[in-house]
């Protein structure tokens, strides 16, 4: 079996070890006083990095035999398979949780992350043509029990669809009543068609139920893109190492939050019932996040350093500040934002004078400039 990989630094690349578990064998040079990344007042953190590299190499000694060769996965990523989704990537100074969903492509893929706990959901992704589709074959067939029960009533987007509004809470009778609602709006369309060829889903008079609250079809599906967009905000999450990208996504994470709020403050019960479905997926992400950095933990000692867990508690407080923008009314909003990403910038500075390095260390300038076009993007669509 070969050597270990050995880092740029001319130390030795955390090892994994046979078995399910993986075990990090650290062997990082500690920094000096006042380097970038260590406390100023650092000396016995210094120390502890020396006993560590010390039990480290002592252990490479004993257990040679059993190292992996990781020299393949030096610089690369690798999908972790403790929960078939984290993604770790090595950064030459641990394992870092790079993200909190896998790509989702299909209702398919975001109903699987979410049975596992990631913060999406299938009725983001339900496709809805079927409705023009059945229109035009309804105009054509007329009542077909076959045709209106295999491409009229879309079982999947309906139960997707009342379970994100009512967290998993309806019956086989919502189911139902739903189905025929969908017919009756299939049969609106059909009807639009046969009048001047032209289907608008704004003219639909047919409303549907969803929670004990009513919803047009034409909103319902605005809800669903609107939720899509916000739920991507809660993917691609890097997490241990204040950097640019960690802090502009733990901003919009938290942005995404209010913004769901807002979007659903002035549309009644349905609305109420949409924000506490962003409230879950972002609840989901940040208990996500916890679980990774948890593990991570247990595979790399860089993780539980100082640094990082300072880096961790900021990040989190990030996303926290931008969860509780006041949305009242757009104008709240934005006042609410400003001064939120005040304080956000604060806390960044704060942590960067803590271990003595200038906010260009973890791309501030870059992060702030992404926030605000995020920001600004969604004020231009509400």
């Amino acid at each position: 079996m070969s050597m270990p990989a050995i880092l740029p630094s001319g130390q030795l690349h955390p090892d994994a070890l046979k078995g399910p578990f993986v075990k990090h064998i650290s062997s990082s040079t500690p920094a000096t006083k006042g380097e970038p990344g260590v406390k100023v007042s650092g000396d016995a953190m210094a120390e502890r990095w020396k006993a560590e590299e010390k039990r480290a190499n002592e252990y490479w000694r004993e257990h040679r035999d059993e190292a992996i060769d990781l020299t393949p996965q030096l610089g690369s990523k690798r999908v972790d398979s403790y929960d078939g989704k984290t993604i770790v990537e090595n950064k030459g100074m641990g394992f870092i949780i790079e993200t909190i969903q896998p790509g989702v492509f299909t209702a398919e893929d975001a109903n699987k992350s979410a049975a596992s706990g990631g913060a999406t959901h299938g009725f983001f992704y339900r496709e809805t043509d079927f409705r023009f589709s059945a229109a035009q074959e309804y105009t054509a067939l007329g009542e077909n029990e076959v045709f209106r029960h295999r491409n009229i009533n879309d079982v999947n987007f309906v139960r997707d669809t009342l379970d994100f509004f009512t967290d998993g809470n309806y019956t086989q009778a919502d189911v139902n009543r739903m189905q025929d609602q969908m017919t009756a709006v299939v049969r609106e369309l059909a009807q639009q068609m046969k009048d001047d060829g032209a289907p608008d889903l704004s003219k639909v008079k047919t409303t549907l139920t969803v929670g004990g609250g009513e919803v047009s079809i034409s909103q319902l599906l605005e809800m669903q893109k609107t939720g899509r967009e916000l739920s991507e905000s809660f993917s691609g999450m890097t997490s241990g190492s204040l950097t640019g990208h960690n802090i502009e996504a733990f901003a919009e994470m938290g942005i995404a939050k209010s913004l769901g709020n807002y979007y659903g403050s002035d549309k009644g019960a349905i609305g109420q019932m949409f924000s506490k479905g962003i409230d879950r997926l972002y609840e989901k992400g940040m208990a996500q996040l916890d679980k990774a950095d948890a593990w991570v933990k247990t595979v790399s000692y860089a993780a539980g350093t100082s640094s990082n867990r300072d880096a961790v508690k900021t990040e989190r407080n990030i996303a926290d500040l931008f969860s509780k923008l006041n949305t009242g009314n757009k104008s709240g909003l934005v006042q609410s934002f400003s001064s939120t990403f005040t304080q956000a910038r604060a806390m960044v500075q704060q942590y960067c004078s803590q271990y003595n390095m200038p906010t260009s260390h973890v791309g501030l300038a870059g992060a702030t400039a992404g926030i605000e076009k995020f920001f600004q993007a969604w004020i231009n669509k509400l």
